[in-house]
């Protein structure tokens, strides 16, 4: 039995009854759903068989949810990982190292920490650039949400700079490490975001449109 437009949207009120609130969530579960009550499924009511499933709803929505959020954090640290192995990130991650060699020739290292306090700000500012300007979409779509989130590991030292700026300061070669792992995984951060961002926004669009 093929589902009518009508039955479909019909799943999709049910989803959204079910607080299930996510577009590219509701777009999984109505594809599994319709596709099972086809195949599989003895009731002649659409409302029938889905009460027998609102278990399997709520359980897949947390999986789902939990697996996109995991999924972007390691992403997060592959990522921080090729500035060690890959040609053109260990490029740019001596580039790093040699500008910040050449700050500390002229400047000192409060001013030094300074610098490099500011740039993990903007940083960390960048996703949040995007969670405004996509509003909208950040509100429907859980993947583009989790998406965003790589940066609050980046922004976990930003706090804690200001907490650990004296002891920092007093160690040199502590400071240069701290930053300098802050913001490669800051930069890693960007990089995904500005790879993946446009694919979710394209399958966001399709799911509206």
């Amino acid at each position: 039995m093929k589902l009518t437009k009508k039955k479909i949207q019909r799943i999709d009120n049910f989803l959204v009854g079910q607080k299930i609130k996510y577009l590219d969530m509701r777009s999984e579960l109505i594809d599994h759903l319709a596709s099972e009550f086809e195949e599989k499924s003895n009731y002649s009511l659409i409302e029938d068989y889905l009460i027998t499933k609102v278990n399997f709803i709520k359980d897949f929505a947390k999986k789902r949810q939990k697996a996109i959020h995991w999924s972007y954090q390691k992403q997060l640290w592959v990522q921080f990982a090729k500035f060690f192995y890959k040609p053109k990130l260990i490029l740019c991650l001596l580039i790093l190292i040699a500008s910040g060699y050449t700050l500390l020739q002229f400047l000192t290292f409060k001013v030094f920490g300074n610098i490099c306090f500011f740039t993990l700000v903007i940083l960390t500012l960048y996703p949040l650039y995007y969670q405004i300007k996509y509003s909208k979409a950040v509100k429907k779509v859980q993947s583009l949400q989790s998406l965003f989130t790589i940066a609050s590991l980046p922004t976990l030292f930003l706090y804690a700079y200001s907490m650990l700026r004296d002891r920092l300061l007093d160690n040199h070669y502590v400071l240069i490490i701290y930053f300098s792992f802050s913001i490669l995984l800051g930069v890693s951060a960007v990089i995904i975001i500005e790879r993946d961002r446009k694919k979710v926004l394209e399958k966001y669009n399709q799911l509206v449109g």
